[in-house]
C-alpha cells in the first residue's frame, strides 16, 4: 500500500497521532485521535472532483503485539461535496468509514523479507511485497516507526462515491439532454409534473427524446445525405 499523494505539501494531521514510536510505547492497545485539516483531506482526495470545506477526525485504535506486529483500526469522520451524478449539483458526501475493515498489520519489514525468500522472492529486493492473498492487508515497515498517514489517506480515498445524488435525492431532475439546462431550476416546469409531451423550458425539446414530427434533426439530415427516407412517428 503506497502513498501516490505529495501530503507534505499540505497541513498533515499531528505526528503525536499518527506517527508510532514503538520504542517509546508499551504493548498492548493504545487509542488515537487526530484532526485532518481540510487542506490535508483535499490533498488526499486530489485527481477526484470532490470540494473539501471542513476538518475531519481520525480516531484509531492500535494494538502492539510483543513481535512489533501493529494492528490498526478506527474510524474516519468527515465530509465533502461532489458533483451531483445528474444534475452536477454538489452532493453532500457524509463519511463515517470504517478504517481497518481488512484488519491492516504493520510488520517489521525483515520479517516480510523472510517471507519473501520462502516463497521464492529475492534477497537483494528491497520491494517487499506480501505474496498470499491473506497477506495483502500486511504492510512492511523499517526500523521503530510506524507512518499511519499514509494508510489513512488512502482510506481517505477510498471513501470517494461511484456515485451521489444532490439534496433532491431521487426526485433529481437531471440536465437536458438537448441543450444541459439544469432541469431542476429551469423556469416553467414545476418539479415532479410529468406530461407525455413534456419540453425543456429552456430549448423547448421533448425531454423523452423523441423528435418533433417534420422536425430537422441532425440524425435526419444525415440519413437524407445517404439517400435514405427517416421514419415517420
Amino acid at each position: 500500500m503506497s502513498d501516490s499523494h505529495d501530503l507534505g505539501k499540505a497541513q498533515a494531521p499531528s505526528d503525536d497521532a499518527l506517527i508510532l514510536d514503538l520504542d517509546q510505547l508499551e504493548e498492548g492497545r493504545h487509542e488515537r485521535e487526530a484532526e485532518l485539516s481540510p487542506a490535508w483531506i483535499a490533498e488526499a482526495l486530489s485527481g477526484t472532483d470532490a470540494s473539501v470545506g471542513e476538518a475531519g477526525t481520525a480516531r484509531l485504535e492500535i494494538d502492539i503485539q510483543s513481535d512489533r506486529t501493529v494492528l490498526v483500526r478506527g474510524r474516519v469522520a468527515l465530509d465533502y461535496t461532489v458533483p451531483c451524478a445528474r444534475c452536477l449539483d454538489p452532493a453532500k458526501v457524509d463519511v463515517g468509514a470504517e478504517v481497518g475493515d481488512l484488519c491492516v498489520t504493520y510488520v517489521p519489514a525483515e520479517r516480510l523479507r523472510v517471507w519473501a525468500q520462502v516463497e521464492g522472492g529475492s534477497e537483494d529486493d528491497d520491494d517487499i511485497d506480501p505474496l498470499e492473498s491473506e497477506e495483502l492487508d500486511q504492510i512492511g515497515y523499517q526500523g521503530h516507526v510506524v507512518d499511519l498517514r499514509a494508510l489513512l489517506a488512502e482510506q481517505v480515498l477510498l471513501t470517494y462515491p461511484m456515485r451521489a445524488l444532490c439534496e433532491r435525492g431521487e426526485a433529481c431532475r437531471g440536465l437536458c439532454v438537448h441543450c444541459g439546462a439544469n432541469l431542476n431550476v429551469a423556469a416553467g416546469t414545476s418539479q415532479g409534473e410529468q406530461s407525455d409531451d413534456e419540453r425543456c423550458p429552456s430549448c423547448g425539446k421533448r425531454l423523452d427524446g423523441r423528435d418533433d414530427e417534420g422536425a430537422d434533426t441532425p440524425w435526419k439530415r444525415a440519413l437524407s445525405k445517404l439517400g435514405g427516407k427517416p421514419p415517420t412517428s
